[in-house]
């Protein structure tokens, strides 16, 4: 069971989705980049962040991805968003428009925990330091 961050400042999205990916993850939330800065500087380890774009707060979830990209360079984001983005999103792993589609999301969130395992304990344990 890998632990997953969703970042959506929609209460409803962030629930919906908080709550289908709960069927095999353990989720915390953040409704802003700002509160998942400070999940990601805290003891706990987590394993995929997916985040929107959009937010209120000091960052956007694409400064967050990149602020990820940067601190933690083996923890895989997933961008959202109900627009597409034209900015650079080069530092996620994967970027899906809203509406969510909750069997992609989940595949790819598979996918990607199965590519980073490969990645040492240590290592990623180091990142966080």
């Amino acid at each position: 069971m890998a632990r997953v961050l969703v970042v959506e400042d929609d209460v409803i999205l962030r629930y919906a989705l908080a709550h289908w990916l709960r069927e095999g993850h353990e989720v915390l939330e953040a409704a802003t980049a700002d509160e998942a800065l400070a999940i990601l500087a805290s003891i706990v380890t987590v394993d995929i962040v997916v985040t929107d774009v959009q937010m209120p707060g000091s960052m956007s979830g694409l400064d967050l991805t990149t602020y990820i990209r940067e601190s933690f360079p083996s923890l895989p984001v997933i961008v959202v968003s109900g627009n597409p983005i034209s900015k650079d999103y080069a530092h996620a792993a994967a970027f899906f428009l809203k509406p969510y589609d909750f069997d992609r999301i989940a595949a790819r969130i598979e996918t990607l925990l199965v590519t980073n395992q490969s990645a040492p304990a240590a290592k990623k344990k180091a990142e966080r330091q």
